[in-house]
């Protein structure tokens, strides 16, 4: 299974691969980011941890 975070980046939102630096996709809003990110991993084995702006977590979606 795949791990994803979404986290709050200094232009907006990235969508990063667990362990990794560089963002998958950026969006300037964590909804916009939601949307975009969706399709990208869209069936596959994955989970996503969305974190709030603060850095703490928010909660984990399959």
């Amino acid at each position: 299974m795949n791990s994803y975070r979404i986290v709050k980046t200094k232009i907006g939102w990235g969508l990063f691969r667990a362990g990794s630096v560089k963002p998958l996709a950026e969006a300037d809003t964590k909804d916009g980011l939601v949307k975009i990110a969706a399709p990208l991993i869209a069936g596959k084995a994955a989970s996503v941890k969305i974190h709030n702006e603060n850095g703490t977590f928010q909660e984990l979606r399959f």
